[in-house]
C-alpha cells in the first residue's frame, strides 16, 4: 500500500476529497444537490444536480 504525504496532520488524499466536494458544491446554481456515495469504507462516487425550477398548470394538458 502507498504511504500518503501528511499535510498539516491531514492526508493528500482527503485535501484531494475535500477540494472535489468544494468544486462539486460550487457548481450547484442556485437549486440543486450533491449526493456522496459511500461503498467500503470509501468515497467511490460525487454526483451533483442543478433543477430549474418551473410552474406549470398542466391540469388541461391531455384533455382533448
Amino acid at each position: 500500500m502507498k504511504k500518503r504525504k501528511k499535510l498539516n496532520g491531514r492526508t493528500e488524499n482527503n485535501q484531494q476529497l475535500f477540494a472535489e466536494v468544494g468544486e462539486a458544491l460550487k457548481s450547484v446554481k442556485g437549486w440543486g444537490s450533491v449526493e456522496i456515495f459511500v461503498q467500503d469504507s470509501k468515497v467511490v462516487q460525487i454526483t451533483q444536480r442543478n433543477i430549474k425550477k418551473t410552474k406549470y398548470d398542466i391540469t388541461n394538458l391531455f384533455r382533448s
